[in-house]
């Protein structure tokens, strides 16, 4: 009798102890499942993109560009624009006299003069509408009084009325040698936050496993 109950006993305490193993691993299970945790939103900055100056071969420009004195005369809306066209004119060849002011400012586009009285200003002046792009530029006589703030163009024998179109724009612009470099904006593109594991409460999961475990005992019972 004496080994029975010690038997049972043992019996009994290894059973307890298996309990204990088992409400162990349901504790680790729900602590795992419940460690769903969202994912942060992914943030993607593509940038800024500066497109190159675009260079366009041309065959250079036989410029006519002696034989005649030239003077700008701002007639834009840019101050000190006419000296640093002159500047610019100097560099190519031609020989310019000090720069002044139009009286027929402001103009949206250039004007071109030449005085009749000297035969080698007209091939000057033609030269100069080239240099400048040409288009609607006029190339037309000079009269007298000058459209200049004084009335006269000193030794000058042709005469830019610089407007809008050319003012402080470079020559190779001009002509189409070069475009102007241009910058694309930078983009950015946000993905969505995606969220990983449903379970949101160590509580919801303990009661589920409960639940599933009750009905499946009850359909083996029935």
């Amino acid at each position: 009798m004496v080994t029975v109950a010690g038997f049972a006993a043992c019996a009994l305490l290894l059973g307890a102890c298996g309990g204990d193993d088992d409400d162990a691993d349901a504790d680790a299970t729900t602590t795992t499942l419940s460690s769903g945790t969202a994912q942060q939103p992914t943030t993607t900055r593509a940038a800024a993109t500066t497109v190159a100056t675009t260079t366009t071969t041309l065959p250079p420009l036989d410029l006519v560009t002696e034989g005649a004195t030239v003077m700008v005369a701002n007639a834009s809306r840019i101050n000190g624009a006419a000296g640093r066209m002159s500047d610019q004119l100097e560099v190519v060849g031609f020989t310019m006299a000090e720069a002044g002011n139009s009286t027929e400012g402001p103009l949206e586009i250039s004007k071109v003069y030449y005085d009749p009285a000297n035969e080698l200003a007209k091939p000057v002046a033609d030269s100069l509408r080239e240099a400048l792009g040409g288009g609607d530029i006029q190339v037309v006589e000079l009269a007298v009084p000058a459209p200049t703030e004084t009335g006269e163009v000193g030794e000058a024998t042709v005469l830019l009325a610089m407007g809008n179109d050319t003012a402080d724009k470079s020559l190779d612009e001009l002509q189409g040698r070069v475009a102007p470099a241009t910058t694309a904006p930078a983009t950015t593109t946000t993905a969505p936050a995606e969220e990983t594991g449903e379970e949101s409460t160590s509580e919801e999961t303990t009661e589920e496993t409960t639940e599933e475990s009750s009905e499946e005992s009850t359909g083996e019972g029935g």
